[in-house]
């Protein structure tokens, strides 16, 4: 770690070094909200975490990761912290507290934690139920009655893997759980925007691209084109959103069909709803017809994730229909 880094952080880790934080919030300078694992946001206060620290560690983040911040021209950062966690920071005029305040600053900490394994079992898979939807079009089929063993038959399968849910349902929980059951032997890739896999395979590479404006100019669908050369036997694309929209799509229209994504939506239908919406936002001038029937032809299965109370539980498997039925009012 960086000397100088490692200093600055040492007053913000306080507050996530205890093995049972799931992740760290700030909505002003000095107040503190930690969420353990499985409870409720904690309130905290620490006169030290002032706006003066929170920016000069935002600073030196973006040195070290090779970004541009600045609290007018730039001022998001997202960023990787040393130990894996995610860093997330909104500063300036962008941020208000109470009615009467000009700017302010607004950071979040999200905890990784390889060692914090969770079995598809929490997720309520281990028994026969009737999640799996039926298939709607030619070439689609069903490999099991038990969602757990159909799902996992589809990955096998080289089929692609959406998990949809809203924040904190543990998608990439999900999706690392996935990961132990591919085959040893597969090369696995990784593009996101910050490292939250955790690939057990030899075989892999992780690629990161922040969201943000970067120093190499490198940007999703120059990374995916490195991809597709790196001869993938998995390609893991992380969460979709407006960015890397452009970029997942390529990936269904160059054949590569075995990889996974997760994405925030509150159903199946509303992934691939949510997807298609990413997509048209970066590109306007975007066929629809043609988006909609590859996107919906992409994906063997879409798992929705939702949490009940303390609980994360999978409340939908579904093997897609067309996205066109799911989007509504294209025009075809």
């Amino acid at each position: 770690m960086n000397p100088l880094l490692q200093a600055t952080l040492r007053r913000l880790a306080a507050h996530y070094e205890d093995a049972m934080v799931e992740e760290v919030a700030l909505n002003r300078p000095g107040e503190v909200w930690v969420k353990m694992a499985g409870g409720a946001w904690q309130a905290r206060s620490d006169s030290e975490l002032t706006e003066d620290y929170l920016l000069r560690l935002c600073h030196q983040l973006a040195n070290v990761s090779g970004q541009v911040f600045h609290p007018q021209r730039m001022p998001i950062l997202y960023a990787t912290l040393p130990e894996g966690h995610r860093f997330t920071a909104v500063v300036g005029a962008g941020v208000r507290y109470a009615m009467g305040d000009s700017r302010g600053v607004a950071v979040n900490v999200r905890v990784f934690d390889p060692g914090r394994r969770i079995t598809l079992d929490r997720y309520g898979l281990a028994a026969k139920t009737s999640l799996t939807a039926a298939p709607h079009r030619p070439g689609q089929r069903r490999y099991d009655e038990s969602p757990l063993e159909d799902l996992l038959a589809a990955v096998a399968n080289r089929e692609a893997l959406l998990i949809s849910g809203a924040t904190s349902t543990g998608k990439t929980t999900f999706l690392n759980a996935i990961l132990g059951y591919l085959s040893a032997e597969h090369r696995v890739v990784t593009v996101e925007d910050a490292r939250e896999v955790v690939v057990p395979h030899a075989n892999r590479v992780h690629l990161v691209v922040s969201r943000t404006e970067t120093a190499n100019g490198m940007d999703f669908m120059r990374i995916v084109d490195a991809v597709v050369r790196m001869t993938p036997d998995v390609i893991i694309c992380g969460e979709i959103g407006i960015a890397n929209a452009p970029g997942v799509f390529r990936l269904m229209t160059t054949g590569h069909t075995n990889f996974m994504a997760t994405i925030h939506a509150s159903s199946p239908e509303a992934a691939l709803r949510a997807f298609y919406q990413n997509l048209a936002q970066s590109n306007p001038g975007i066929d629809a017809a043609a988006a909609v029937d590859i996107i919906g032809s992409a994906f063997g299965r879409i798992v929705q994730i939702d949490r009940l109370g303390t609980r994360r539980l999978v409340t939908a498997i579904d093997i897609p229909r067309l996205a066109s039925d799911a989007i509504g009012g294209i025009d075809r």
